[in-house]
């Protein structure tokens, strides 16, 4: 008969894990076996795992054949014709004009407001120019505490520049029947 070795009073008896534990276990890796197989082979081989997983459906052409990236028939953007007011603007609704050049595609924003405007510019040591007058880095006007507020109602062509940056404009109409209190301009300046 074997003597069992002396056990110190704070060591607890050894206890027996239920039955049901190591079932669980050993469940668990095969089921994550099986996904680290399943894995392995849809990156080694995709054309074994094809079988096995359904590819996305491939954007149908378009029906007249156009270039990729083209609106389909029907999806077209409504551009006025020969008559300039054939497309009205929408009062107090912000416009966008978009012209290009050497340098590219430029474009113009055209927005209103009753009272004044704020900036959010990246990088925010970028100038503010309203109608061509120099008001000061954009960081000047990014809280409600700190807005322009224009002198007279009227339009004011905003300008934001900054050295190795493609500048930005705006046109803001101040008018007393403008949706917004405030123009909020959140630009983030392309670098040239």
């Amino acid at each position: 008969m074997t003597e069992e070795p002396p056990r110190h009073k704070h060591e607890p008896p050894p206890m027996d894990l239920p039955s049901w534990v190591p079932t669980v276990i050993g469940a668990v890796l095969v089921a994550m076996a099986a996904l680290a197989v399943y894995t392995g082979i849809r990156y080694r081989n995709p054309s074994l795992a094809n079988s096995i997983i359904r590819r996305r459906t491939v954007p149908r052409a378009l029906a007249n054949g156009g270039a990729p990236g083209e609106l389909e028939p029907g999806g077209s953007l409504v551009v006025p014709g020969a008559n300039a007011d054939a497309n009205p603007p929408t009062p107090n609704a912000p416009r966008v004009e978009i012209g290009g050049g050497k340098a590219g595609v430029t474009s113009i924003v055209r927005m209103s407001a009753r009272r004044g405007l704020i900036t959010n510019v990246m990088p925010d040591d970028a100038m503010i120019y309203v109608n061509n007058l120099a008001i000061g880095q954009a960081k000047q006007f990014n809280t409600m505490d700190e807005v322009y507020d224009f002198p007279a109602p009227g339009a004011y062509t905003i300008r934001i520049v900054a050295p190795g940056y493609r500048e930005r404009q705006f046109i803001v109409t101040a008018e007393d029947g403008a949706k917004n209190e405030i123009a909020r301009l959140d630009v983030k300046l392309d670098p040239q």
